[in-house]
């Protein structure tokens, strides 16, 4: 059988082009040798998986008896008289992978332990019956709820002190989507448990990286080697950027390219195709995709991602709460330089795009009032087509984007510009909670505009954001190698009429020529 680019499930060296599963594990072999428990996180098809499974073949072959095992059969039960014979099950299952000679007892004295101890009762008869170190590499984790969450924590730190080779298992990983913090769990009362008070003796809690732009050469060159079709160093690079590594948009790219774009193996791959999956990859929803928009609805993270989409309230992300930490865990988010952002620049697109589909869907089609003679974009006339479609639809637009009411007037040109421009260029978008605006690039033909939005809020005066936007602006030209760009400035201030917001100027920084417009 052929190999080919793997989106769903573990990878399997036979079947899938794949890099070598443990590379990207952080250094877990300390915690082997020194007998610690940890916990290792990444957000789902990122690899996670195959990775572990490699880590427990490469301990057995040391005379380790590691046992991966998954916990997703107790997803969402929080009965612990009901997970408990679960989670044995499931190591039951994952020990099959070991000799005979190392795998659990079928039956035993654990089997009257009470509920609450029967786990731990279990875990005890397996390594009392080893002369190796019994290693646990435990996936899914972190889908066990409330008062079974408890338990299971509680039995694993209750055999931490005896644990040894012929007494508890030695060393334990808990795999899932979510860092050590993340396990909280509610009490009968409704208050939330620290993780760390049923489980304080984990040693660290560490994560999966995702790929570098070499490793996505390697993989896509795997490709190029068993088929003979190559993937230009330009597309390769292309592919790194757009996904920044990430391993699912990778292969998903990857494999779009191959099997529906480019099947004819005698064709290279270009830079061409990979946009042209880009935008397959978002029409098409995947379950991946689809589960990161799911996210966008509920309010506690449209509040965080509204913050991240606006760039100008610095004290509006909860570097410290849990809301956050889960939608780094998710892998939707991710610090970067200038704060919390979107983690890649397809989800920043993905999430864009989303938010203002309905926008989207209810702008007329152009009519090109803004095209040159050319068929080319007459930026300046686009501009004041939007300002006055946004003079008109303003209070209808913000019904169309629940949860966001702040982030209306970016989404909203956000839309309006792609509206305009699909099927014939390209909206890149910049943004992050400290960046301080919204910085567009509109591919259009050999063209390329720039624009940077900004908001002026009761608090601000007009004249010292437009100073700022128009520093700000001039980075960025300098960045993308432009001469001139605009400047969009919202004015949100509700004592102001249209009149007062609708306006235009220019400015100068430097060498460079700035058109701002208010709205």
């Amino acid at each position: 059988m052929d190999r080919f680019f793997n989106t769903t499930g573990p990878c399997d060296p036979a079947r899938h082009f794949m890099l070598p599963p443990v590379g990207r594990l952080p250094d877990l072999q300390p915690f082997i040798d020194r007998q610690q428990y940890f916990v290792l996180h990444a957000p789902r098809q990122t690899g996670k998986t195959t990775a572990m499974r490699a880590f427990a073949e490469a301990l057995r072959a040391r005379g380790v008896a590691a046992c991966w095992a998954t916990l997703e059969a107790s997803q969402g039960i929080d009965e612990t008289a009901v997970a408990e014979p679960l989670w044995i099950a499931a190591l039951q299952d994952g020990a099959t992978e070991l000799p005979a000679a190392w795998r659990p007892p079928a039956t035993g004295e654990w089997q009257s332990a009470p509920v609450g101890d029967r786990f731990g009762a279990f875990l005890r008869a397996w390594a009392a019956g080893l002369p190796v170190p019994l290693v646990l590499l435990i996936d899914e984790a972190d889908v066990i709820s409330g008062p079974a969450m408890v338990s299971f924590l509680r039995q694993l730190r209750a055999g931490f002190m005896d644990r040894g080779v012929g007494r508890f298992p030695t060393s334990v990983a808990l795999s899932g989507r979510r860092s050590l913090r993340g396990y909280a769990v509610h009490t009968k009362d409704g208050q939330v448990l620290d993780p760390s008070s049923v489980f304080n003796v984990v040693a660290d809690s560490l994560t999966l990286r995702d790929l570098s732009a070499a490793e996505v050469a390697d993989l896509l060159g795997q490709h190029t080697q068993d088929t003979g079709q190559p993937f230009s160093p330009e597309a390769a690079a292309e592919l790194a950027r757009i996904t920044d590594g990430q391993p699912f948009l990778v292969n998903a790219l990857a494999d779009l390219c191959v099997t529906e774009l480019v099947p004819d193996r005698a064709a290279p791959i270009l830079p061409a195709h990979i946009e042209q999956a880009r935008e397959r990859l978002f029409l098409a929803r995947t379950t991946h995709l689809d589960g990161l928009v799911q996210r966008l609805r509920e309010p506690r993270v449209a509040e965080i991602v509204q913050a991240v989409i606006l760039g100008d309230e610095p004290f509006a992300i909860p570097y410290d709460s849990d809301d956050l930490q889960r939608l780094l865990d998710l892998g939707l988010l991710r610090r970067g330089p200038e704060g919390v952002e979107l983690a890649n620049p397809i989800y920043r697109e993905l999430v864009v795009r989303q938010l203002a589909l309905n926008v989207q869907a209810n702008v007329a089609p152009p009519h090109w009032p803004w095209a040159t003679p050319e068929g080319r974009l007459d930026m300046p006339a686009l501009l004041e087509a939007f300002r006055q479609w946004w003079r008109e639809n303003a209070d209808v637009v913000v019904a169309q984007v629940p949860n966001y009411p702040e982030a209306v007037p970016h989404l909203a040109l956000c839309a309006f510009l792609q509206r305009v421009v699909n099927g014939g260029g390209r909206v890149h978008r910049e943004f992050a909670a400290g960046r301080g605006a919204m910085d567009l690039l509109i591919a259009y033909g050999p063209d390329r505009f720039a624009i940077e939005i900004k908001r002026v809020r009761s608090r601000d005066r007009l004249e010292t954001v437009i100073e700022r936007g128009v520093a700000q602006l001039g980075r960025y030209l300098d960045t993308v190698g432009l001469d001139h760009g605009w400047l969009v400035v919202f004015d949100v201030r509700p004592d102001r009429s249209w009149e007062e917001r609708l306006w235009a100027r220019e400015a100068q920084v430097g060498d460079k020529r700035v058109v701002v417009f208010g709205a």
